[in-house]
């Protein structure tokens, strides 16, 4: 995850070289229900309570059984239920840059019932100039089991936001200062309200049915103060409202049974969604926009995993997705549409175990994406293309897992994704292209991601155990291509002209990740950490012909020692985080533009600076009620 808008709490996922740029390739579950945002897919990872998880899953590749978007793979977070002791929890953590986090929650049985609570206030005034963060977050989740058979659970999520962003920097305002602020006045306000109601039912003869449903409604407001079109100018202002309504479901049939001594599972399934969401844009000029859409989503699926031998287990699966969205520009209605997409992505796979403890495998799976109503519609003459294909993807995984002994695991995949249609943001005639004002959203004819995954885990004994992973990854545009990424300079639109050739590499993909995690356990209750990153260079956003110099590597080190102890009635907690201990200066991301206000509407690299040094603690108590 990297910070691309100025504040740590709103971060954007890269998995497997799908990176977010332009739309998210990853697709984001919370208890079975997605959380992207129909109108370009991104994910508020800041409405997402984070006191409420209990476990995350990231399943990479592209899935048959999860359907379009997820190009690059499903994060599927689980948040809490109650346990079997009642108890109620507060705590706070407190640091570095004003940082404030104050909660309580509370969880336990009572009867066939169950339930979880928590309020949490969170706020930050950052690192930068104006990059403060206030988040409040309410969460309460009901669950019901009137037998060993059956299980409901019903939950709502409440968050309030409001983030200030303080964006990128030109290099020229960096070596100065890596704290101000080029266009103050930028944030991001939230309103969520989200309800989910999730079941499970075991039925005779192996089958299980599963199922949710939900609604959510969320209320943003992007308020961006942009560079002036010229030196001494004035800095336009865009506020731009956004509203969301999605409503929808999904069920699932599981079959779990055993025909001649083999293992067989098959599931069955479906899923609907109902999004209503629009947008009112004031900007000065020609700009200002209302506008609104109604997509319908429906997914069908069904896989099947069979045990052929007790070394052999196969997998197979299909899924048939349905997009259909209706959009209304309500101030210049030549620019409505409608836009319809079906699609069949299949998936198989084959897994070997060569020994009890060591296995290997192979996947294949289809995925694909589809254009949103931003580009195929929303912004008129500024690259919008009604004409788009879905992105398409054909993805391969080969791998193995491996126990060692009692003390150890080794888990190596190679992967590839080969990629048609990607969307990027092209000019149509090469010749005109540096006189023409703009260019179109179009699809490119292939690109491509591949790399390997390598992880290790150990316990050397009862003090110490760690975590080593390694990730190389290429991320490459595989056509010719004229791309015109244009800026906002003196005398309005200024084009910017790439020419691209074939084994290009995309924008903010770092090759290299390593990442080594340490812990040690001198006594009972103690635990002190040391965790180590590394991340190699990365190319610019809007550098895909890979001519500027780029974001430079990194290496982070973080420590942390925490200590919890019994006390009468409880529990005490502690801990003491050490961030970027060596004080390293460096950005996670960075933007090819125009600086209209110190370079005369020059092309700069811009970058996004992360913080420095910082220390934070915190203390929570734990009461066990009878």
């Amino acid at each position: 995850m990297y910070d691309q808008v100025g504040n740590a709490f709103q971060q954007t996922v890269d998995l497997r070289g799908f990176n977010g740029q332009p739309v998210s390739g990853t697709t984001v579950l919370v208890d079975g229900v997605r959380v992207n945002e129909p109108d370009f897919n991104e994910v508020n990872f800041d409405l997402i309570p984070v006191e409420t998880v209990e476990r995350i899953e990231i399943i990479p590749g592209s899935s048959a059984i999860y359907g379009k978007n997820a190009l690059g793979g499903v994060i599927n977070i689980i948040t809490k239920r109650g346990g079997d002791q009642r108890q109620l929890t507060a705590g706070t953590m407190f640091g570095s840059f004003h940082r404030d986090r104050y909660y309580a929650n509370t969880s336990g049985p009572s009867g066939k019932f169950d339930y979880f609570g928590t309020f949490t206030r969170e706020t930050e005034n950052g690192f930068r100039d104006e990059s403060d963060a206030r988040i409040s977050r309410l969460f309460g989740k009901f669950g019901y089991r009137p037998t060993s058979d059956t299980d409901l659970a019903l939950s709502y999520t409440y968050v309030k936001s409001r983030l200030l962003q303080a964006g990128s920097l030109p290099l020229s305002a960096l070596a100065i200062n890596r704290k101000q602020n080029f266009t103050p006045g930028d944030f991001f306000d939230s309103e969520n309200n989200g309800v989910r109601l999730n079941g499970r039912q075991q039925l005779p003869l192996g089958l299980s049915l599963n199922g949710n449903l939900f609604y959510r409604h969320l209320g943003q407001e992007l308020f961006t103060v942009s560079q002036p079109f010229f030196p001494g100018g004035t800095n336009p202002i865009a506020d731009n409202l956004f509203k969301n309504e999605s409503k929808g479901g999904t069920v699932q049939l599981t079959h779990d049974a055993r025909p001649f001594d083999y293992r067989n599972v098959f599931v069955i399934g479906g899923e609907y969604q109902r999004n209503n969401f629009g947008n009112r844009l004031n900007f000065p000029g020609p700009f200002p926009t209302l506008r609104s859409t109604n997509e319908d989503v429906l997914g069908l699926f069904a896989q099947n995993t069979f045990t052929l031998m007790p070394e052999v287990v196969l997998t197979a699966g299909v899924r048939y997705d349905h997009d259909q969205m209706a959009f209304l520009d309500n101030i210049t209605p030549a620019n409505s549409g409608s836009k319809r997409y079906n699609r069949m992505t299949p998936r198989a796979g084959i897994t070997y175990f060569v020994t009890p403890t060591t296995s290997l495998y192979f996947n294949y799976g289809e995925g694909f994406r589809v254009p949103t109503f931003f580009e195929l519609f929303a912004q008129g003459t500024f690259g919008s293309n009604p004409n788009l294909k879905p992105v398409r993807s054909r993805n391969y995984e080969v791998g193995v897992k491996s126990r060692v002994g009692s003390w150890g695991e080794v888990n190596l995949a190679l992967f590839r994704a080969d990629v048609r249609d990607e969307i990027l943001l092209v000019c149509g005639d090469p010749f005109t292209c540096g006189t023409a004002a703009f260019a179109a959203n179009q699809n490119i004819d292939k690109s491509r991601r591949q790399g390997i995954e390598a992880t290790f885990k150990g316990r050397y004994n009862q003090y110490l155990d760690a975590v080593i992973n390694y990730t190389y990854t290429e991320a490459t545009i595989e056509s010719d291509l004229t791309l015109n990424p244009f800026f906002f300079g003196p005398g309005g639109l200024t084009p910017y002209v790439e020419q691209v050739q074939k084994g290009a590499t995309f924008p903010l993909v770092p090759k290299h990740r390593l990442g080594l995690t340490a812990n040690y356990h001198p006594t009972t209750g103690w635990t002190v950490s040391m965790t180590g990153l590394y991340v190699s260079t990365q190319f610019l956003l809007n550098d895909e012909q890979n001519s500027q110099p780029r974001i430079a590597g990194y290496f982070l080190l973080n420590a942390r020692a925490a200590y919890e102890c019994d006390v009468p009635g409880g529990k005490l907690a502690g801990f003491l985080l050490l961030n970027n201990s060596l004080d390293q200066k460096y950005s996670t991301s960075g933007i090819l533009a125009s600086n209209n206000l110190t370079g005369g509407g020059a092309i700069e690299r811009f970058f996004v600076p992360a913080p420095g040094i910082a220390i934070y603690g915190g203390l929570s108590y734990t009461f066990n009620a009878l």
